[in-house]
Formats: structure tokens, C-alpha cells, sequence
């Protein structure tokens, strides 16, 4: 059988592209919510207010580490706080940046996190993806004890991280 020019550039650039736009639609809308360590730790993109009592209410989440900082002025941010208040959630914030490393300091503040905050323990920023997946990583090694290479999966376009996008991955964490 004889495929077409036609066929060959749909099959080699335009259904993959397709394929991608789709699985990337399918993680927006379920809010890139996954377990890092079942019962321990999830992660997930920005949820608005209602979205989160439902992740509150049906995971037990007792903590919250937003890593996009505070900014009480934004309406994300207000309503993060008052589901947290009114469900005696613990609630943290560390403004890491989405384009470099973390610091040596904002590495101990997550450490120090991951041993003392109420479990189980929700992360997240914007989308999910890279702020995320990277303290995802960190807290399998650290936590769960696992090697590098295994924990790096937790940067993976699955969680919608695409490789080469933010400029921490590839340097001395990760």
C-alpha cells in the first residue's frame, strides 16, 4: 500500500501535534492533579475556590504549599486562603521562580517543609507543570527516598512539563 505525501506529513507532524493539543486540553481541565506519594503529598495546578474544598474534602488535605507567592491582591490567591482558613488547612507560600533554580535558602525552606507540615500535603503553581513537578522530584528524594533519575520522571510532559521550557530542570538540582 502507497501513502500518499499528504498522509506521510499528517502522520509524521500533524497527528502527533494533534495528539499533544489534546492530551494538553485533558490535563488543563483536570487541574494537572496527581499523587506524588498517595496520602502523602499531591500536585496540581491552580484550582479555583470550589475546586479546592472538593481536592480538601475528598484527599483529607490538611497543608498547602503554593509556590507562586503571595499575592493577596489577585483573586486566586484570596480565595486559596479563605478555603484554607475555613478547612484549618495549614497554608505556605514560596514565591519560586518558573525560569531559574531555586536558591540554596529556598531548597532548605522546602526541606523544612517537607518534615514539618501537616500531611497529606498539596503543591502546586500555575500550571502545575514545571514549579511543581520539580518540588514533586525533590520530595521524592527527599521523602520517599528515591534516586534522581527515578524522581526526575515527576518533570515529565505527562504532568504537562515540557523539557527545555523553564531554565531550572537542567542545571545542578536535576
Amino acid at each position: 500500500m502507497q501513502v500518499s505525501g499528504r498522509s506521510k506529513l499528517f502522520i509524521v507532524f500533524v497527528a502527533p501535534l494533534l495528539l499533544g493539543a489534546i492530551y494538553a486540553g485533558y490535563v488543563w481541565e483536570q487541574g494537572n492533579f496527581h499523587p506524588i506519594t498517595e496520602g502523602e503529598a499531591y500536585r496540581s495546578a491552580q484550582m479555583d475556590g470550589d475546586e479546592l474544598k472538593n481536592c480538601i474534602d475528598k484527599y483529607h488535605i490538611k497543608s498547602i504549599l503554593n509556590l507562586r507567592g503571595k499575592y493577596l491582591e489577585e483573586k486566586w490567591d484570596t480565595e486559596e486562603m479563605k478555603v484554607s482558613s475555613e478547612h484549618n488547612v495549614r497554608h505556605y507560600d514560596i514565591d519560586l521562580s518558573a525560569y531559574r533554580e531555586p536558591t540554596p535558602g529556598e531548597m532548605q525552606i522546602l526541606i523544612c517543609l517537607f518534615k514539618s507540615a501537616p500531611r497529606p500535603i498539596l503543591i502546586h503553581c500555575q500550571a502545575g507543570a514545571d514549579r511543581s513537578g520539580l518540588v514533586a522530584a525533590m520530595w521524592r528524594v527527599i521523602v520517599d527516598k528515591q534516586s534522581k533519575i527515578e524522581a526526575r520522571k515527576q518533570l515529565s510532559i505527562l504532568y504537562g512539563h515540557m523539557t527545555g521550557r523553564s531554565g531550572f530542570c537542567h542545571g545542578s538540582v536535576f
